[in-house]
C-alpha cells in the first residue's frame, strides 16, 4: 500500500476510514437513544436506522480489507476525532440527542460523500454509495418532524440547538480538510470536478451548509 498522502490508494483509505469511523459514532448514538424513545414506533425506527448504518460501515470496512487493513487499522487515524464535537454538544434531552445525530453526523457524512467525489477508481463509488441517503434517514427526520408538528415550542428549541450543532460540525469539517493533506487535495479535486475555481474548502463548506438547510427544512426547523 502506498503511504504517500496524495496517492490515490492512500486517499481512498483515508476517506473510507473517516466514513467508517463516523458510522461507528452514529451507531453508538442511535443505540443510546433507542430504548428511551418517546414511543415504540420511534424505537423500532431507530433499530432500522442502526441496521442500515451497520450495513454502510460493512461496505467501508470491506474496502479496507481489500487493501489488507482490518477495521481497527482502517479507522485508527481518526480515533477520537469526534471527541471535541461530542464534548461541545452535550444534549439535555432525547430530542437534542436525536437531532445531534441527524445534523452533526449528517454533516460528517456529507463531507465524506463530497470528498469521495475527488477520488478516482472503482471503489470511489462504493464510498459514496455507502454514505448515500436512504429511507432510513428519512425515518429519522420524520420522527423529528412529527414531534415538531405536535409541539411548536419543541421546534423553536430544536432550531436553536441545530444551529449550535451545525456550527461545531462545520468547524470540524474545516479542520479535517485543512489539516489532512489528502482531504485538502480531494476537496480541490471535487471542486474542480464541479467546475468551481478558487477556495475549494470554502466551496465544500458551502455545500455542507446548503445540505444542512435542506435537512432542517425536511424536519420543519429553521436553519
Amino acid at each position: 500500500m502506498s503511504d504517500q498522502p496524495g496517492a490515490p490508494e492512500s486517499s481512498l483509505l483515508e476517506v473510507a476510514g473517516l466514513a467508517a469511523y463516523v458510522r461507528l459514532g452514529l451507531f453508538g448514538l442511535i443505540g443510546e437513544h433507542t430504548w428511551d424513545a418517546p414511543d415504540l414506533a420511534s424505537a423500532q425506527r431507530m433499530v432500522a436506522i442502526a441496521r442500515r448504518v451497520s450495513e454502510q460501515q460493512d461496505v467501508l470496512l470491506a474496502i479496507g480489507a481489500s487493501h489488507g487493513l482490518d477495521a481497527v487499522t482502517l479507522m485508527q487515524p481518526f480515533d477520537g476525532v469526534l471527541d471535541a464535537f461530542e464534548a461541545r454538544t452535550p444534549e439535555s434531552s432525547w430530542w437534542e440527542g436525536l437531532l445531534k445525530g441527524i445534523v452533526g453526523h449528517g454533516v460528517s457524512s456529507d463531507l465524506c460523500r463530497l470528498l469521495a467525489r475527488g477520488l478516482t477508481g472503482p471503489q470511489a463509488a462504493e464510498v459514496a454509495d455507502a454514505m448515500r441517503y436512504s429511507d432510513d434517514d428519512d425515518r429519522a427526520t420524520a420522527i423529528v418532524r412529527a414531534g415538531v408538528d405536535a409541539d411548536g415550542r419543541l421546534g423553536s428549541r430544536l432550531a436553536l440547538w441545530g444551529r449550535r450543532v451545525v456550527g461545531e460540525s462545520l468547524s470540524l469539517a474545516q479542520e479535517l480538510m485543512t489539516t489532512r493533506p489528502a482531504f485538502t487535495a480531494l476537496a480541490r479535486a471535487a471542486a474542480s470536478g464541479a467546475g468551481v475555481e478558487g477556495d475549494a474548502v470554502a466551496w465544500v463548506l458551502g455545500e455542507l451548509t446548503a445540505e444542512h438547510t435542506r435537512r432542517m427544512d425536511r424536519m420543519g426547523l429553521a436553519a
